[in-house]
């Protein structure tokens, strides 16, 4: 009799055994899920701290799981040196008064962070879209000393305020023809890269919407 109690209490011990087995196996699709999800959240957010100093807003269908925070309140991540050369002049009755000067300035584009930068989650395991604001410029500074020349009409002088205004013109015109030479859009596409390359080694598939410009 003892021998028939033994084998009951092997078999349902095994009965149990092999339940917990199929329920855990059962389990497991849902907890890697879960737990994929929150590597993706985490390593997405990680990249951006990182590279950009900013956390993204990270959002998952219509609900929001992370808010965007950022310490600092710009990132450069492009430079480019410009040469300005500028010439002015005014005429008044006959009177001709002209200033000419030159100045090297370095532009560095970037990004705003207290504007929006968000992930969406998906549409796959392991999957994210990201999108940052435009690329600006963010500082136009000049370096070394300018070059200046003025000459004077015989009755039309050359005044601080001409040659304040004129001073203020070059800094304009770098910022212009930054912008024409494509360093914002080099500034966004090296951004790009990087991110999709960053999450790539976390085994991440990040896809880069386009700004809204």
């Amino acid at each position: 009799m003892k021998k028939g109690w033994g084998a009951v209490a092997l078999f349902l011990g095994l009965v149990i055994t092999v339940g917990i087995g199929v329920r855990s196996c059962l389990d497991w699709p849902e907890k890697m899920a879960a737990r994929t999800a929150q590597g993706v959240r985490e390593g997405i957010t990680e990249i951006f701290a990182d590279l950009l100093h900013v956390r993204p807003e990270v959002r998952e269908g219509t609900k929001v799981t992370w808010g965007q925070t950022s310490a600092r309140t710009e990132i450069v991540v492009a430079e480019k040196k410009i040469r300005v050369e500028y010439d002015w002049d005014h005429q008044w009755m006959g009177s001709r008064k002209t200033i000419r000067l030159g100045q090297e300035y370095l532009v560095k584009a970037g990004f705003d962070l207290e504007k929006p930068f968000w992930v969406e989650m998906g549409p796959g395991p392991g999957e994210a879209t990201a999108c940052l604001p435009p690329a600006e410029i963010l500082a136009v500074s000049p370096v070394g000393s300018p070059t200046y020349v003025d000459d004077d009409g015989w009755w039309n002088k050359v005044t601080d305020a001409d040659r304040a205004t004129a001073m203020a013109k070059p800094a304009d015109e770098a910022k212009l023809q930054a912008k024409r030479s494509g360093i914002l859009r080099q500034a966004e596409e090296m951004t790009g890269s990087r991110l999709t390359e960053l999450a790539a080694h976390r085994s991440i598939r990040l896809r880069l919407q386009a700004p809204a410009q």
